[in-house]
């Protein structure tokens, strides 16, 4: 094959691209025949990786083929039946595809005279999913990289609402903020993803602006505490600012009771923002969706369709119930882009929304400037797959975590712990006949995790759940059966056998 040049003409376009086809194909082809998990090193694989930058080009052949021998067999395996992660899915053949046509069209999704056609379908989906969630017309919202992203979008949005400022009035002297700033209070559960954290210092809060509730047995936002939390504030001069519910937590899956959660926001006049990062994909599920009761109240809201809607990474997004709001909170007019209203163009403030056919420049809802045309590959996907089968996807990895919830519990050794709902199972190994100190079962737990992880039969992680370690399983793979649990549920039992106390493995292995 040819050195790698420019100008390709389209017979030689096509060879590479079949070339890559088959690459991929390979590649998903033999995630089952090999490690999960590669074996070597963070060390190991710069040294792997160590070279200078060529003075001359090397041929797509040898690239290919460094492809095959170094990037496949040293990354994580998603898409394997044996990988139960951190919410990574195995994509949509369509949305990897749509995501390479993406790449050749290489459109600036940021204003609507670079992109139209790709705002007109970004517009589109987000419809789609305002409507999902029942947020009504007025509604709107932005694709965004990840649920990070997005919930920094609705703390800021947060922010404004109760001060009652947009960007155009930030540096206005007449109206100080940063006094007001500084009393404003965010209310989470103490399960909240750690962008909240993020969110708290980049919009340039105190740490203990946000406070960080305790949860119930299940995990979930305890709402008592919540509620005296609240007044506590009001009665020390404070500003409640925002209520946060989590529609899924990564370390569990447990969704807050979201309806009593809205109803404190509209008692305190705080802005609600629900992280629906993981479990908004529920609301497709005609069984479960009842979970995600009281969402539809939300103010703002966050989702990742590159978790559950099986789409590649990137994709999330923010939805905001006042889509006007979300622009006047970004709105800025760049000369460049040239986007004077002439007499032909409906009136700024339109009834229906700017956002209702118009040109709308995505740069002005968010804080990304140049946009890739992300929404193609949600556009493609939900297309091809539809609502009911989504839903039908979301119902089997639920109830394949809680056949394993129920495997675990007919052990003597493996203790369930949380609620094991939305496909994430947590346990904890307490191996039988010994008496140990829950610091040394914290430690035989993260020992049968990386003994796992080692010998590349599968992938899960451990957390911390009321300060002890738990294992995390998540199952979130179309492709995945009773028999992969079956299959992990023996991998399981090997390795707890190989690590227990006393044992001639557990004495090698220490």
């Amino acid at each position: 094959m040819e050195r790698w040049r420019d100008g390709w003409d389209e017979d030689e376009f096509r060879s590479y691209g079949y070339a890559f086809v088959d690459l991929m194909a390979e590649y998903m082809n033999g995630l089952e025949g090999r490690r999960v998990y590669g074996p070597v090193s963070p060390a190991g694989l710069d040294d792997f990786f160590a070279e200078d930058l060529p003075e001359e080009g090397h041929s797509l052949d040898e690239i290919m083929q460094d492809c095959r021998a170094r990037i496949f067999p040293n990354s994580m395996a998603i898409g394997s039946r044996r990988y139960f992660g951190m919410m990574n899915p195995s994509p949509l053949p369509v949305a990897i595809f749509a995501d390479a046509l993406c790449s050749a069209m290489n459109q600036n999704a940021a204003s609507w005279r670079h992109a139209p056609a790709a705002t007109a379908v970004e517009k589109r989906v987000i419809r789609w999913l305002c409507d999902m969630f029942g947020l009504g017309d007025t509604s709107f919202g932005t694709l965004v990289p990840g649920g990070s992203f997005a919930n920094i979008t609705g703390l800021k949005l947060a922010i404004n609402r109760s001060l009652g400022r947009d960007i155009g009035s930030f540096d206005d002297e007449a109206a100080p903020h940063f006094e007001a700033m500084s009393k404003l209070r965010f209310y989470v559960s103490n399960q909240a993803h750690y962008s909240f954290r993020k969110a708290v210092d980049l919009l340039g809060l105190s740490h203990h602006q946000m406070r960080k509730i305790d949860e119930d047995d299940l995990y979930r936002v305890d709402l008592e505490k919540l509620e005296q939390a609240v007044e506590q504030d009001l009665a020390d001069g404070l500003t409640p600012c925002c209520i946060i519910g989590i529609a899924g937590t990564t370390n569990t899956g447990s969704v807050d009771k979201l309806d009593r959660v809205a109803d404190l926001a509209e008692k305190y006049g705080c802005w609600f923002h629900v992280d629906a990062a993981y479990g908004g994909a529920v609301i497709l599920s005609e069984t479960y969706r009842g979970m995600l009761q009281g969402i539809e109240r939300a103010d703002s809201i966050t989702v990742d369709p590159h978790k559950w809607f099986y789409v590649p990474f990137e994709a999330g997004g923010i939805l905001v119930r006042d889509g006007d709001f979300l622009r006047t909170s970004f709105l800025v007019r760049p000369e460049y882009y040239m986007e004077k209203r002439g007499p032909d163009d409906p009136p700024e403030h339109d009834p229906r929304g700017f956002h209702q056919g118009d040109k709308v420049n995505f740069f002005q809802y968010g804080i990304g400037g140049s946009r890739r045309f992300n929404a193609l590959k949600l556009w493609m996907a939900m297309k091809c797959v539809g609502r009911r089968q989504y839903g039908e996807w979301v119902e089997k990895d639920m109830e394949l975590a809680r056949v394993l919830a129920g495997l675990l519990q007919r052990t003597s050794e493996f203790k369930l712990i949380g609620p094991n709902t939305l496909g994430i199972c947590t346990f904890r190994w307490v191996p039988n006949g010994v008496v140990r100190s829950d610091e040394e079962i914290d430690q035989l737990n993260r020992d049968l995790q990386a003994l796992v992880e080692r010998e590349g039969d599968a992938w899960f992680s451990h957390t911390l759940l009321k300060d002890r370690v738990a294992l995390r399983v998540n199952v979130e793979n179309r492709h995945m059966e009773r028999d992969d649990i079956m299959r992990l549920l023996r991998v399981l039992r090997r390795a707890a056998d190989r690590l227990r106390p006393g044992s001639n493995d557990s004495e090698e292995t220490s």
